[in-house]
């Protein structure tokens, strides 16, 4: 079913002059962003600048699919799963404890689509 998603955006963002130049640049453009965003949760980037590095990140997990590239899906999505459980344990140990559901629900939307990679991933090279 992945591969008809696939061919699909392939049709589409040939069609497209800037989306069809960035297809070379998918892997390079979903690792960046995930390491802009783990560093993010160290040092404050601002608020615009961490708002573009999500739309930034969604467009290169499309790339990816787009290209068939499920190693660099499952270390984007892994990284992203991996902040979520840190800002899950951030909170729950913060002065005030709290409970975040959104990041919760992030760390097993997240983790379950890297798993979901990694099989692809596993299943394509023979391992």
């Amino acid at each position: 079913m992945i591969e008809n998603v696939s061919n699909e955006l392939k049709t589409y963002f040939e069609g497209k002059p800037i989306l069809s130049s960035l297809l070379a640049f998918d892997m390079y453009i979903l690792l960046g962003c995930s390491a802009l965003r783990f560093l993010d949760i160290f040092v404050y980037l601002g608020g615009i600048i961490s708002g573009l590095l999500f739309y930034v990140f969604i467009l290169g997990i499309l790339l990816c699919i787009t290209k068939k590239n499920f190693f660099a899906l499952t270390i984007g999505l892994g990284v992203e799963a991996l902040i979520n459980l840190i800002y899950l344990i951030k909170y729950m140990t913060a002065t005030y404890a709290f409970f975040s559901w959104s990041s919760l629900f992030g760390l097993i939307i997240y983790g379950f689509f890297a798993y979901m990679a990694f099989k692809k991933y596993s299943a394509k090279t023979g391992a």
